[in-house]
């Protein structure tokens, strides 16, 4: 059985599971590839397939036709698209050929958080791509519930999928020396967050939260975005000076995780992000805004700290209780994992997708 995933230009962490499904599911019985932008922010297992689905809403026309050739080519039995934009093309290309799309809904795209231009667009987008598509997976049980209120005559295509994580992350490094790189002192505390720098994710928050703790707090920012100078401009602004490291996007995030005394996210919206998973897995505590899945992942005060969005005197506040006590910091960490093994599985969900691709496939 031959399956292509489709991935348009994601963040980090879509292109990280389709990397994971690629190097799980990819063998003998069940070939794999992906078809997506040559820049993805993360290394394939295989070459990837040239494909670059536009973000705004002109081209895609060329997309399904260059899409539509590719699976003849490659005599592709299932189609596993991953966001709005690449489902509704995938399912435009398929659809000739009788070739099932499955798409995984990752993200939701909200007035608030994308201005209303675009929300409106994606309130088109989002049920067409459900009927379109023959199953929808969606990562949170808050994004299930939006597609199929959305999509009421298709709500039975829509499934909850939670992104699976399995073992620790490999690490290369240690604490200390991530420190030493970044020239972090040894007395510092330390905060990690991995983000795209875009006004989802709002740094801003971040960066005043970070404003309103002492001096000795230091935050490491994995990620870059199209919000990166203004964020770097307002970062100075604020006098936070070299207490904000901007490192861009990088292989070795687990490195940096794991080094990190607090794992923090100020996102106006999120699915569940695989670096909030790996870092339950490397045992560092996390403190993020309660939005979107977050909360199926973090439970406020018992297995970490949630905080309203937008408001950084509340992130600032629940940073600083677990930077204050180790004690905490350690009872979150491993009530988080506990958590997360029980909800989160790596093996379920590759064997529901295999199962998803056969069924779908004949």
């Amino acid at each position: 059985m031959n399956v292509l995933q489709v991935l348009g230009r994601s963040a980090g962490g879509i292109a990280r599971h389709v990397a994971q499904i690629t190097e799980a599911l990819d063998g003998d019985d069940l070939t794999i590839d992906v078809a997506g932008p040559r820049d993805l922010p993360v290394p394939m297992p295989k070459a990837v397939i040239p494909l670059d689905i536009p973000d705004g809403p002109r081209g895609h026309s060329r997309i399904v036709r260059r899409l539509r050739s590719y699976l003849r080519q490659g005599g592709y039995d299932v189609v596993h698209a991953h966001g709005l934009r690449a489902g509704i093309d995938a399912a435009l290309a398929a659809r000739p050929l009788e070739v099932p799309t499955l798409q995984t809904v990752h993200n939701l795209v909200l007035p608030d958080v994308s201005g209303r231009v675009k929300a409106a667009a994606y309130k088109w987008a989002e049920p067409l791509s459900v009927r379109l598509t023959q199953h929808t997976f969606a990562v949170s049980e808050e994004i299930a519930r939006h597609l199929r209120g959305r999509s009421p005559k298709s709500a039975g295509k829509v499934e909850i999928l939670y992104l699976g994580i399995g073992d620790a992350p490999r690490l290369k490094r240690t604490p200390a020396q991530i420190r030493a790189e970044a020239d972090v002192p040894d007395d510092a505390r330390l905060i990690v967050t991995v983000s795209r720098l875009s006004a989802q994710k709002a740094l801003n928050v971040m960066l005043s939260a970070l404003a309103r703790l002492p001096a000795n707090v230091v935050l490491i920012v994995l990620g870059q975005g199209p919000d990166e100078q203004r964020l770097k401009t307002m970062s100075l602004a604020m006098g936070l000076g070299d207490r904000v490291r901007w490192l861009g996007w990088r292989n070795d995030i687990a490195d940096w995780i794991h080094a990190a005394d607090v794992f923090s996210l100020s996102s106006n919206w999120e699915g569940v992000p695989l670096a909030a998973q790996e870092a339950v897995l490397l045992g560092v505590p996390v403190v993020s805004t309660e939005v979107g899945g977050m909360p199926e992942l973090i439970g406020d005060r018992s297995s970490g700290r949630l905080v309203p969005k937008g408001d950084a005197e509340a992130l600032a506040a629940a940073l600083s209780d677990v930077l204050s006590s180790s004690e905490m910091a350690t009872r979150y960490a491993e009530q988080a994992l506990v958590d997360l093994r029980r909800r989160f599985s790596t093996s379920q969900m590759l064997t529901r997708l295999s199962g998803a691709y056969e069924w779908h496939a004949r």
